[in-house]
């Protein structure tokens, strides 16, 4: 039986930085159709915001700028620590990457999050090894 103490509202995760080095989030996923029926994500961006549910973010996917703020409210809701409130309070903004982070964390979870583990720096590692002269 599911006890409410077995479910966490938050998880720690780790995303990229701002500068190579990934850096830790506490994160939650909300519900992006209980933000749309909130009116959290507002009437125009309805339907980008189903687009991204649905079919997720590709580089042929529709209107940029729409997507965007799509993004951001869903970040908005999703971060714990830091809050997005106090980010932006900083004056930090959140790159392209973090936001894709986090929006795919919201849909799938930490697993989601295992492509960007590792990526710090010059992070194209050269396979062909056997090509290089001594």
């Amino acid at each position: 039986m599911l006890s409410v103490e077995s479910v966490k509202t938050s998880q720690t995760v780790s995303i990229p930085g701002w500068c190579g080095e990934a850096v830790e989030f506490e994160l939650r996923r909300p519900s992006v159709l209980a933000l749309a029926a909130a009116g959290a994500i507002a009437n125009p961006l309805l339907k980008t915001a189903r687009r991204i549910f649905y079919s997720g973010i590709s580089a042929d996917s529709g209107d940029l700028a729409e997507e965007g703020r799509v993004l951001l409210q869903i970040a908005r809701a999703a971060m714990v620590s830091p809050s997005f409130d106090e980010l932006e309070a900083a004056g930090v903004a959140l790159t392209d990457e973090q936001l894709i982070a986090i929006f795919q964390f919201t849909q799938l979870g930490a697993k989601a999050l295992d492509r960007f583990r590792g990526l710090s720096g010059d992070h194209v590692r050269d396979i062909r090894g056997a090509e290089v002269q001594d």
